[in-house]
């Protein structure tokens, strides 16, 4: 025998027993079929019934539930329906809100922006009236200063008004004695110009020379000016009062003079003025 026929011999001997277990595999797994199928306790027949019963339910519940489900979303249509339209109403109320809102904002806009120039025109009027109190309180000032002197001045001048009205009175009183005086002046024959006795006539000269230590003076008028020992002379420079001079000695055209030191009231230097009569 070959290898190829023991080979193939072996191989039906492997079939043959694979058959076999195959075989009694199937006999012991055989059922009756018709029994299980129609068993009426738990046969397939029966669980098909059952089965079939149930999906009945199921498609009874089924489309119940569809048309419950159909009645809802065409309740939610009508709902959501509802809902856009107020949606839209509240959609267009927002934008004529917002367009409110941004004219209300343009109007702030410009009220802060007046605000703020009136607060600018308030805060230049306030400094201004401070300004406008000070100067009133400075005119106040002023004028109760003014008035104060104006009651002064008016008290003095009425006063000077009692004086002037005395001295009108007593001017003319004068003026009635200086006529009376003329009129017997000129009836007796009096030269009024005439130097009394002791007094000398109005003469002027000027200061020549000026001996402080012996505290004399030599003036440039005299005797023949009508200066006599004892008269009074009066001492200036430049209308300014200086002091009075008495005459000790006299010539001819100068005389000699004391200064009185009761009426010094500047130091008398060379071409001062002399006057008899100041």
């Amino acid at each position: 025998m070959t290898l190829l026929g023991k080979f193939l011999a072996m191989l039906i001997f492997i079939l043959s027993a694979a058959f076999m277990v195959l075989a009694l595999a199937v006999n012991a797994s055989h059922r009756n079929w018709r029994d299980v199928v129609l068993d009426p306790s738990s046969g397939l027949k029966q669980q098909v019934e059952v089965a079939k019963t149930t999906n009945d339910q199921l498609r009874a519940d089924r489309q119940r539930t569809q048309q419950a489900l159909d009645r809802e979303q065409a309740a939610r249509r009508t709902a959501l329906a509802a809902l856009q339209t107020q949606l839209d109403q509240i959609e267009q109320v927002l934008r004529n809100s917002e367009a409110q809102v941004q004219q209300l904002e343009a109007k702030n806009t410009e009220l802060s922006q007046l605000d703020r120039s009136r607060a600018e025109e308030l805060q230049r009027l306030t400094e201004e009236t401070r300004k406008l109190r000070d100067q009133i309180r400075e005119e106040q000032e002023d004028r109760d200063t003014l008035f104060a002197e104006t009651l002064k001045m008016t008290d003095q001048m009425n006063r000077l008004r009692g004086i002037v009205q005395q001295q009108a009175e007593r001017n003319q009183q004068l003026l009635t004695q200086v006529s009376r005086y003329r009129e017997v002046v000129d009836m007796k024959g009096i030269d009024i110009n005439e130097p009394l006795d002791g007094a000398p006539p109005d003469r002027n000269g000027t200061v020549l020379v000026v001996d402080r230590s012996r505290n004399l003076v030599e003036v440039s008028i005299g005797f023949d000016d009508g200066l006599r020992e004892g008269h009074l002379l009066d001492v200036s420079r430049g209308g300014r009062y200086l002091g009075r001079l008495r005459v000790r000695r006299t010539e001819p055209n100068r005389s000699v003079a004391e200064i009185l030191k009761d009426f010094n009231q500047g130091a008398i230097q060379e071409t001062d003025r002399v006057d008899t009569t100041f």
